[in-house]
């Protein structure tokens, strides 16, 4: 399969994925996605940065996290136990997760793929943005995979915002999981609250005409790090932001309530009175994962599972 990616102009506001020029991208479905054990974001820069000392962290940590005890404390590395947030593996046994921040490094690599950087919608000018940081200090959680998705998430948003207080140069932040960039000032004043504030970084709606038809295909990329399945939808005839819209209210509705939609379900649609059935269903596009297919109505496209 092949589609045609439409890029936003560069005033165009946020998840506004409509007009300006077309590339070209190959649907490759080798690449998996994974439930992330480790979540990595990416703090971006203009000029390197020094990390700030750990009794600084360690304060605020405290305050937003009770319990903490230092794991490492190196040059390179320093990593916080979070005692208060227990992750039980076998046996019933009860170990803490924790949060990791790297020291500031030059990056190494292009940041993000092809598909990554069609899909910067909640970032004027992303691409010039991330190329013009050439510093980054990574970090991410451990040992945390076993939280409960919300709880992980609160923990996440809070400790970003830790950082972002301690680096006022940074310029944007990157999240793995979802190839969404966030300029910094947005992450700072995220419109969400509680494990919400996940969203503002860590699910990015994304937006995809079909070439040669016109089938166009609306998913969100990253819930699936949490262990949830995030949202597809493939269409015609829909303005595509509001099915965007509609793809963000399903993903928080299902991450609020641990993805009680099932198999077979149907959820209202963007018409009035208008029924959509939902199927669990391999991705159209990359990283392949199960999402949770959402059939529009009479402006569905394609094949669902099931159907001759």
């Amino acid at each position: 399969m092949f589609w045609n990616k439409r890029k936003a102009p560069k005033n165009q506001e946020a998840n506004q994925p409509v007009n300006g020029e077309n590339s070209i991208l190959k649907q490759d479905l080798s690449e998996k996605a994974k439930y992330s054990g480790v979540y990595v974001m990416r703090l971006l820069f203009k000029e390197k940065v020094s990390r700030p000392a750990s009794p600084a962290l360690t304060d605020r940590l405290k305050a937003r996290f009770g319990g903490i005890d230092v794991v490492s404390d190196t040059s390179g590395l320093v990593s916080f136990a979070l005692t208060d947030h227990l992750v039980t593996y076998k046996d019933d046994k009860k170990v803490p997760s924790q949060l990791m921040l790297v020291e500031c490094n030059p990056v190494q690599e292009p940041i993000g793929d092809a598909i990554n950087r069609t899909q910067f919608w909640d970032c004027p000018d992303g691409v010039e943005l991330l190329d013009s940081c050439p510093w980054q200090v990574m970090t991410s959680d451990f040992m945390a995979g076993g939280l409960p998705p919300l709880e992980r998430a609160d923990i996440l948003a809070d400790w970003l915002e830790i950082l972002l207080d301690l680096f006022p140069q940074c310029a944007a932040v990157y999240f793995d999981a979802s190839g969404k960039l966030m300029p910094a000032d947005s992450m700072r004043e995220n419109p969400y609250t509680g494990p919400l504030r996940f969203f503002q970084g860590g699910v990015n709606a994304r937006f995809f005409n079909i070439q040669g038809s016109n089938d166009m295909l609306v998913d969100t990329l990253g819930l699936y790090a949490l262990g949830l399945p995030d949202v597809q939808y493939h269409f015609r005839d829909l303005n595509p932001n509001d099915v965007v819209r509609h793809a963000y209210n399903t993903a928080i509705y299902q991450f609020e309530n641990g993805a009680p939609i099932e198999s077979g379900h149907t959820i209202g649609g963007i018409e009035p009175d208008s029924k959509w059935k939902c199927q669990y269903e391999d991705s159209l596009i990359q990283p392949s994962r199960v999402v949770l297919d959402i059939a529009a109505g009479e402006f569905a496209s394609g094949r669902r599972n099931g159907e001759i």
